[in-house]
């Protein structure tokens, strides 16, 4: 008999889901207090985010496989045990050398456990649910930027950097006993193929190629305007860093809108719908730039309707892409990870290169990726 996604296990998962994402955020306003009391320079300490997104895209590809191999559970387990002791290893980091250690095991471990939560809810769901299941996980992963800095900062001023390491601990212990409980014994579902055929499985199918390549070209126009829009709106616009963090928490929340309405959009292609919104509020973007508008709503309205199509387009895509091959949804789930983790790091360095502050190539680029990635995708109704 199937085990049950009931509702405290969905909560769980998207909490677990969450833990990468929160161990980015929670950190970010603790960075210069680190530099100062380890002695190091800014460049050095922002490797601490560098490795730990390494370890997250690397962390994906090992543990999918390990995951189809031998279960969900003991791979969720085992992902957030690593993250709670290095999580603690960070906490007591006598110097940069050891924290930079330890954030590239914990980002490890927040991958590990990642890519479980994802495969469990893909193996419990019926398969037309899959998409709005997977949306309360991507939600819960897009509400962390809106509220952990500022609870970072919080910790900092009240008790110092490592007790934002600390609560990161605390967090995984947490969600560990509440997995011993929650997360379901489930039956192996054979013996899976050997890691490189499974890839080669994935590379060759059709419809998996075009789930990942629409989610990643989504997930690079939010990504652009990330690595974009600091320069923009604080250098070019004069916004002061709250305001800037404010346009943040409208375009994260417009996201967050998006995976709520995955469930109403179930049969209607929602993966597609989605990825025309990204190519819309592109295209209304460039329209806006090339007409000479400026200022900070040219930027952030277009990019309300970004975020809505990116929050209706991750779970659908990511759910296509875990059921295009039978019996390796957790393989799955980790090559797709990875692929939108270096599709979006690398167009992001590219824009940055070139363009770091004009809001029409900006634009432009926007458009471009939402326009290919419409073209990229399957034109099924629904994920079968």
């Amino acid at each position: 008999m199937t085990p049950k996604l009931d509702r405290s296990l969905i909560l769980l998962l998207a909490g677990v889901s969450a833990l990468g994402s929160l161990a980015i955020h929670l950190f970010v306003p603790a960075m210069p207090a680190v530099a100062k009391e380890l002695a190091s320079g800014p460049g050095t300490v922002q490797l601490t985010i560098s490795l730990y997104l390494l370890g997250l895209g690397a962390g994906q590809l090992a543990a999918g496989p390990i995951s189809d191999a031998i279960g969900r559970r003991p791979v969720l387990f085992a992902g957030i045990a690593i993250f709670a002791a290095a999580s603690a290893l960070a906490a007591l980091a006598p110097n940069v050398e050891m924290l930079l250690a330890a954030r590239l095991i914990e980002a490890a471990g927040a991958a590990a456990s990642m890519v479980a939560a994802r495969a469990l809810v893909s193996d419990l769901s019926v398969r037309e649910e899959t998409p709005a299941n997977l949306a309360s996980l991507a939600s819960a992963v897009l509400l962390s930027p809106t509220f952990a800095p500022t609870l970072g900062g919080a910790l900092v001023s009240l008790a110092g950097w490592r007790f934002v390491f600390v609560a990161l601990a605390l967090a995984g212990i947490m969600a560990g006993v509440a997995a011993v409980r929650l997360v379901p014994h489930q039956p192996l579902l054979g013996t899976p193929p050997h890691l490189g055929r499974s890839y080669l499985r994935l590379a060759r199918n059709a419809r998996f190629r075009s789930y990942v390549a629409g989610n990643s070209l989504a997930s690079s126009a939010l990504f652009l305007f990330l690595g974009a829009s600091p320069f923009l709106l604080i250098g070019r616009y004069h916004l002061s860093p709250a305001q800037a963090g404010l346009c943040y928490i409208f375009i994260a929340g417009s996201a967050i809108i998006g995976t709520f309405l995955v469930r109403r959009l179930r049969g209607r292609n929602p993966f597609r719908m989605g990825l025309l919104g990204v190519a819309g509020g592109g295209a209304a973007m460039l329209v806006i730039a090339l007409l000479g508008g400026t200022g900070p709503i040219a930027l952030i309205a277009p990019m309300l309707l970004v975020g809505l199509g990116c929050g209706i387009a991750s779970p659908t895509g990511l759910a296509g892409a875990m059921h295009a091959e039978d019996g390796i949804a957790g393989t799955a789930s980790s090559l797709a990870g990875a692929i939108q983790m270096l599709t979006s790091a690398g167009v992001t360095a590219a824009m940055t290169a070139i363009a770091p502050a004009a809001l029409v190539p900006l634009a432009a680029a926007i458009f471009a990726a939402g326009f290919v990635a419409v073209i990229l995708a399957p034109r099924e109704r629904s994920v079968q």
